[in-house]
């Protein structure tokens, strides 16, 4: 017969064995610039809160994309010409709106900036943005509603996603998109991809019109497929050979 071990005795306190490693996965899975880029949002939707009708309205005409600035007739290259194609961005329509793209973001955006890096994914926000805004000129030349929200720039995640093949590595969220960065024909070969691009657009085009919903606000669903363009095509540039240690900024 034995006796129970005491477990105050260090000599009887288990250990594990020798060469096992404990996988604890981390509690914040989110990459820095993703967070960076959603406070920012939120930041922007908190102050326009406080501002009075008329300074929100400043706010709005400064920074949202209005297609008709780029008129021959009136265009000029001051501050909001330049730079809306960027700042309409992280304007929102409503709490709701600004949600839909951080949820979106957080589950495309983080794995892509664990791969890339800060620099290459505020970067990428900013190209994607753009694209997004410029597809939304091409069929809106001149047209005087504006535009705003994040969702052409979350959208060029989802297509830079679309490239790895979505394999985002599941038990180490810090890795970010595994394995190589696919080639066109393989990323159409790849499992899900197409049916994950054709369900998104058909969901934007759908929504885009307002079919079921013809009192809703517009949906700048052409801006939508511009930014998930550019994410698919552009993700190269920003891509990099991946090192024996994951960034973990």
């Amino acid at each position: 017969m034995t006796t129970p071990s005491d477990p105050t005795d260090p000599q009887q306190t288990a250990r594990p064995a020798e060469g096992f490693e404990q996988h604890r996965p981390p509690v914040f899975n989110l990459h820095g610039a993703i967070v960076a880029l959603s406070l920012l949002c939120i930041g922007v939707q908190v102050l326009r809160g406080f501002l009075s009708r008329d300074a929100d309205t400043w706010l709005l005409v400064e920074t949202a994309f209005f297609p008709i600035r780029y008129s021959p007739q009136i265009l000029t290259l001051d501050f909001p010409t330049v730079f809306s194609p960027i700042t309409y961005a992280f304007l929102h329509g409503g709490w709701v709106h600004l949600t839909i793209n951080i949820v979106w973001l957080a589950v495309f955006g983080s794995p892509l900036a664990y791969r890339i890096g800060w620099t290459r994914s505020i970067a990428f926000w900013v190209v994607t943005a753009a694209f997004a805004a410029l597809a939304h000129l091409l069929v809106y030349f001149g047209d005087q509603v504006p535009v705003i929200g994040a969702s052409g720039a979350v959208s060029g995640f989802m297509g830079a996603a679309a490239r790895f093949g979505l394999r985002a590595n599941r038990r180490h969220p810090r890795r970010g998109f595994d394995g190589p960065l696919l080639s066109i024909p393989e990323t159409l070969r790849a499992r899900g991809v197409v049916p994950f691009l054709l369900v998104w657009i058909g969901m934007n085009v759908v929504i885009g019109l307002n079919i079921f919903d013809q009192q809703g606000a517009p949906i700048a669903w052409e801006a939508h497929i511009g930014g998930l363009l550019a994410g698919f095509f552009l993700i190269p540039i920003f891509d990099r050979r991946r090192s024996a240690v994951p960034d973990q900024r």
